[in-house]
């Protein structure tokens, strides 16, 4: 099986990093698996758009189908990722309901790949594989917190799973705000955020998005895809930290935000970016 993106050796890691908190990287590696779960789904939604019509363009329908198949594989090995290190983590008060839910996860996956193994035997059928994905809901991936949290109070948890249930967007932006406020007071947030950012920059293209609502976010994931660019997305609504250190060192206050090798990149500039990004590898 293909090794995770952010699969990663010990003996590789800088010497500074060793001693961080076990719960630091099963956090990143629980966010990588939603925002690869975010990116099948735009890409599924590409290539449902190309099906329609591809006999009139046949190269492309290849294209975006490799592509599927390559999200699927990548999303297959977010979840192997997870498992190998799952079981460091026992003492977690609700390790058990995140096994049962990669099991599920993959279970599905597993069907979607027989799916779309049917092309070649004319018996595909894309409603079938709408379905499937949608039982792929990235926000069903837990969080660290949320793995640690009573579930039966369900005042104790974390305003960043309570913020995807704001009722409108004024709403959204007053409880980040406060969030930030209490970040920018805070040295030990600010430097808990710095040490995750910095792990997420390993990824060389990286976009910040604050939930997947606004036009701009849409077209420059739409953008990236296309291009078939080797990108994650992260999502800063989950954590307040990662998105007060985001604006800080963008010295921006709206998503998106592109990082390209740890430096910020200004959309406006987008065009002239793309031929320079990393390509996603391509599947026989």
């Amino acid at each position: 099986m293909m090794r995770g993106v952010f699969g990663k050796s010990p003996e590789k890691l800088k010497p500074e990093l060793e001693s961080e908190a076990g719960e630091e990287d099963l956090g990143v590696k629980l966010t990588v698996l939603r925002d690869a779960m975010i990116q099948m789904r735009i890409q599924f939604l590409q290539f449902q758009s190309v099906f329609k019509f591809w006999d009139s363009n046949e190269d492309k329908f290849v294209n975006d189908l490799k592509a599927l198949k390559i999200i699927v594989t990548v999303v297959q090995n977010r979840i192997e990722d997870l498992r190998n290190v799952a079981s460091e983590y026992i003492e977690l008060q609700n390790s058990q309901l995140a096994k049962r839910k990669l099991d599920k996860f993959d279970d599905i996956l597993n069907l979607i790949v027989l799916e779309i193994n049917e092309l070649e035997r004319d018996n595909f059928s894309i409603q079938k594989v709408e379905k499937l994905i949608n039982k792929l809901n990235p926000f069903d991936v837990p969080t660290f917190e949320t793995l640690e949290e009573d579930t039966a109070n369900p005042e104790k948890l974390p305003v960043s799973r309570k913020a995807t249930n704001f009722p409108d967007q004024l709403t959204k932006q007053t409880a980040q705000r406060e969030e930030e406020s209490e970040i920018r007071n805070d040295n030990s947030k600010m430097e808990n955020g710095q040490a995750k950012i910095y792990k997420i920059f390993r990824k060389p293209v990286l976009l910040f998005v604050n939930y997947l609502e606004d036009e701009q976010t849409l077209s420059t994931i739409q953008s990236l895809s296309d291009n078939q660019i080797d990108y994650t997305i992260f999502d800063v609504s989950t954590d307040s930290e990662i998105r007060f250190i985001s604006k800080a060192l963008s010295d921006c206050e709206t998503f998106p935000q592109l990082f390209v090798d740890g430096a910020f990149e200004p959309l406006s500039n987008l065009e002239n970016l793309l031929p320079k990004l990393p390509k996603v590898y391509t599947m026989n």
